[in-house]
């Protein structure tokens, strides 16, 4: 089968970033898709409450059946899961087989462990860098989970912390959390002593104190970020374009596909002048705005909604959630 053409990705694109139901018609999205970037980059506070499996608070992608092989054991999963996310930079060849069959609903592996976050800078919490008067994380966000007794333990980054107690923890060399709502993110980093980025931090974090369009410079750079992917994950894993793929975008094996989520840091020139990683690309990142707003693009796209540290995503409410979105804290 051949690569996607320009319509298809669109379409595609189309099923995240714009305001409509996921499971909208292929029709409709590729018509939505010409339009998005004017909807998604405008500042109305008019949010769009989605309502399917991928998209809801309390529901999970469990009913899909299309995986078609049965996972491997635990540890040659969490390995095989490990090498996808490093791959991150090189763009896949194939877009209609699904390289990972081994995956499948319930293959949620945790692969960072509990980990050590290093020193702050400038006088900031473990895991932040100082901008102007507030701190912020120099790496997207994972998570660790809460057990009785504040004992931390590995949380899957594939996985909805729906219902979780969970903490937000930013280190280099992590998978970052996917799959979260604006309301648990929130949640996560005040489990941290942290808490939500504002709009206006996130962007001079990311622009800079020169007002930069992209973190390192104003001129674009293709693959300095995990800024682009030939194939959208969900038409890859599922091996089709029906409609029924855009109800399954919160899969926990999208984020898994091989040369897709990067770990964190793993782009070193993608870097603000303050050394924050990743503001542009990887993982969407939610910020404060209580309407509802993820900002930087992901690793399939970090054009459509604007470039570089002005893409922002309006379109959804804050109970939204998918495979793409992520976060960051900020401290003061």
């Amino acid at each position: 089968m051949a690569r996607p053409d320009l319509r298809l990705l669109l379409l595609a694109l189309a099923a995240c970033a714009a305001p409509s139901d996921a499971s909208t018609s292929a029709a409709t999205a590729a018509s939505t898709a010409a339009t998005t970037d004017a909807s998604a980059t405008s500042t109305s506070s008019t949010s769009t409450t989605t309502t399917t499996a991928a998209t809801t608070t309390t529901t999970t992608s469990s009913s899909s059946t299309s995986s078609t092989a049965t996972a491997s054991s635990s540890s040659s999963t969490t390995d095989a899961s490990t090498t996808a996310a490093t791959t991150g930079t090189v763009d896949p060849d194939d877009c209609s087989t699904n390289p990972i069959p081994w995956c499948t609903v319930d293959t949620k592996p945790a692969p960072n462990g509990v980990p050590t976050p290093p020193p702050g800078l400038g006088g900031c919490p473990s895991g932040m860098a100082r901008v102007d008067a507030f701190c912020i994380d120099r790496w997207e966000a994972a998570l660790v989970e809460v057990l009785p007794g504040d004992t931390l333990a590995p949380w899957s980054p594939y996985q909805s912390p729906a219902g979780a107690n969970v903490r937000s923890v930013s280190a280099p060399g992590l998978v970052p959390q996917g799959y979260i709502t604006q309301v648990e993110a929130l949640a996560a980093c005040q489990a941290a002593g942290k808490r939500l980025c504002t709009d206006g931090e996130w962007l001079r974090a990311c622009r800079g104190a020169a007002d930069h369009i992209f973190p390192y410079g104003d001129m674009l750079a293709p693959g300095t970020c995990n800024d682009a992917r030939t194939c959208h994950p969900a038409i890859q894993y599922f091996e089709t374009t029906a409609d029924w793929i855009w109800s399954e975008l919160g899969h926990p094996c999208l984020n898994q596909l091989p040369a897709g989520l990067a770990l964190t840091g793993q782009s070193p020139g993608c870097v603000s002048d303050d050394g924050i990683f990743d503001m542009m690309g990887n993982l969407h990142e939610w910020t404060a705005d209580p309407a509802g707003t993820f900002r930087g693009g992901y690793y399939v796209d970090t054009e459509l909604n604007g470039p570089g540290c002005l893409y922002v995503t309006t379109a959804h409410a804050v109970n939204h959630w998918d495979y793409s979105t992520g976060f960051r804290c900020c401290a003061d």
